[in-house]
């Protein structure tokens, strides 16, 4: 495998180490991890363990069969997936091949699967039946034939079954013995498309490639204490979730036994933790919310040595939160915050317990190096060309540069975007600009603390919200000339969206919520609907150059939420 030599200084050591970045794909980097380990627990999927010799032995039959079905090297392959073997055994067999990977969302509603579909156009769908429904129509307008299975049905004894309805076992009978092709991985080319929002709200196809995920995956060997045999909760969606893919990625690497759940809501995350005796769990903070006030709790999860958080900030009181819980469960984890971006292939920064300075995202993982710097430097920014990307002083607070192996490649199709957030120093380095404000503090000065997002974008429960995705859909009502979303704290739900709408004509409020409320569901799902909503025939305030001030409303939203003045109109529990 090719790899690349690269020193950092270890901040938890205070020592320089040299090592080798993973320039294989995805399955070369894994084989390679788990030659000594082939007779440990690799899986374990309800009562059914799979060792790591039968993991690889079923992802190249599946690569096989696949490729004799007509997959190639450079074809794009929607998967919409849930957490079973089979997901993982055709996402590590398409790695094989080297076909591109589009991970679309089961939870996806139609009118989200028909825009991913359309954006990336893969030539086929590899999903399973249950998710069938929300992908039928997209598939026959766009004249796309899936392949679809049953989730857990691999765990059956492998014999040939004529009658099987799963067409990706009747795939795999089928072409599980036949030879296939050994092609050289190329370092650095497309080999997943997923999905984001990013730091500008538009909603765009993330290109990235298998060896920058083994480089985000070794990094973390430097930073997490797991050892080989130990167990790792499979509760994160890693279909189409670049956290999910990364978390999957490491544990298998990692040779841990991956215990994979379908039950992977927030109100499962502690029973599932008990079920399966992880010693290692992530999840976002609606996921460790889950343990307050659980029956289940009290010294029931011993075991649980590596708490990981992803998502929003926890703040400082939800932080002291979690910790209470973890200890009342006799956990002595302490539970970890960072920044992840899907555009770097998950986290870029891990604060890890006590090994950080409290209420800051840690130091940038290995192989990863950040910039904090004045966000009117790249106001101007020409792109491609060169610029002097020089840091502000320690303690001021600044925009977040990084650049890594994990980098994403481009946005898909959409130069217009990805030209927003590269920017590359005097020695030509490119960096990804985040558009989350942090300042160094604490340890060594190299520690970040995130203070907020230069842009507006913020979590409801496990989604991403962006607010200009919302104002775009409203204002396509005649009844609403302008709108403005801001963001207001929530206890369970970290924020809730509101509505400021600037109202065109006079109508029946009533109806008009309503009618809100139809479309932004049917569209952007429930999370972005609204908690509050504030109306109005006032035309917006606006800045000096004409944009509308939403940092002002955002402002009087907060004091209001203090002084407890704003009334809930919707629950989203």
């Amino acid at each position: 495998m090719k790899e690349k030599e690269t020193t950092f200084f270890d901040y938890y050591t205070q020592k320089n180490i040299t090592t080798t970045v993973p320039m294989g794909s995805k399955y070369d980097f894994l084989l390679e991890r788990n030659a000594k380990y082939m007779n440990n627990i690799a899986l374990s999927f309800g009562n059914r363990k799979i060792t790591y010799e039968e993991l690889h032995e079923r992802i190249n039959e599946y690569a096989k069969a696949l490729y004799h079905h007509g997959i190639r090297k450079g074809d794009k392959i929607g998967v919409c997936l849930v957490n079973s073997p089979e997901s993982i055994y055709v996402l590590y067999a398409l790695d094989i091949i080297g076909a591109v990977i589009v991970g679309l969302s089961p939870m996806n509603n139609e009118y989200k699967m028909r825009r991913d579909i359309e954006m990336t156009k893969p030539s086929r769908i590899i999903t399973a039946d249950i998710l069938y429904t929300n992908i039928k129509n997209s598939c026959d307008a766009l004249h796309i034939s899936p392949i679809l299975f049953t989730p857990g049905e691999s765990l059956n004894n492998i014999t040939e079954n004529k009658n099987n309805s799963a067409k990706l076992q009747d795939i795999y009978y089928t072409g599980k013995d036949k030879d296939m092709p050994k092609e050289e991985y190329t370092p650095n080319t497309l080999s997943d498309i997923l999905f984001t929002g990013g730091s500008t709200g538009v909603h765009k196809g993330v290109e990235l490639s298998s060896n920058g995920l083994n480089g985000v995956v070794k990094a973390v060997d430097y930073v997490f204490d797991l050892e080989p045999g130990m167990t790792h909760l499979g509760n994160i969606p890693f279909g189409h979730m670049v956290f999910g893919r990364f978390v999957m990625h490491y544990a298998l690497c990692k040779n841990l036994e991956f215990a994979l759940t379908l039950n992977a809501l927030p109100q499962h995350f502690l029973e599932e933790i008990i079920r399966t005796k992880s010693n290692g769990a992530m999840g976002g903070p609606v996921h460790w919310d889950n343990l307050e006030n659980n029956p289940l709790l009290p010294n029931s999860i011993p075991f649980l040595t590596q708490a990981i958080t992803g998502g929003e900030m926890l703040k400082p009181e939800k932080r002291r939160e979690i910790i209470k819980n973890l200890q009342l469960g006799g956990s002595q984890a302490e539970i970890s915050d960072g920044l992840g971006l899907t555009e770097m292939w998950a986290p870029t920064h891990i604060g890890m317990g006590k090994k950080n300075t409290a209420e800051t995202i840690g130091f940038a993982i290995p192989f990863v190096t950040d910039k904090i710097v004045d966000p009117k430097l790249l106001e101007n920014y020409v792109p491609g060309t060169k610029i002097d990307l020089k840091e502000v002083e320690p303690g001021q607070n600044g925009l977040l540069l990084v650049t890594g192996p994990g980098m994403m490649l481009k946005y898909h199709n959409n130069s217009e975007e990805t030209n927003k957030v590269f920017f590359y120093d005097l020695d030509g380095t490119k960096y990804y600009c985040t558009g989350d404000m942090v300042t160094r503090t604490g340890l060594y000065n190299k520690e970040c603390k995130f203070s907020g997002r230069q842009k507006r974008n913020f979590v409801c429960g496990v989604d991403n919200i962006y607010p200009e995705q919302i104002e775009k859909l409203l204002t396509t009502l005649p009844e609403i000339k302008e709108a403005i979303i801001t963001k207001i704290p929530d206890s369970k739900y970290q924020f809730l969206p509101k509505y400021h709408l600037c109202l065109a004509k006079e109508c029946d409020l009533k109806q008009l919520q309503l009618k809100i409320e139809t479309l932004i569901e049917s569209t952007l799902g429930e999370s972005a609907l609204p908690g509050y909503i504030d109306y109005t025939f006032k035309p917006f305030q606006r800045t000096d150059n004409g944009k509308l001030n939403t940092p002002i409303l955002q402002e009087e939203d907060l004091k209001q939420y203090q002084e407890q003045k704003l009334q809930l109109i919707r629950k989203v529990y």
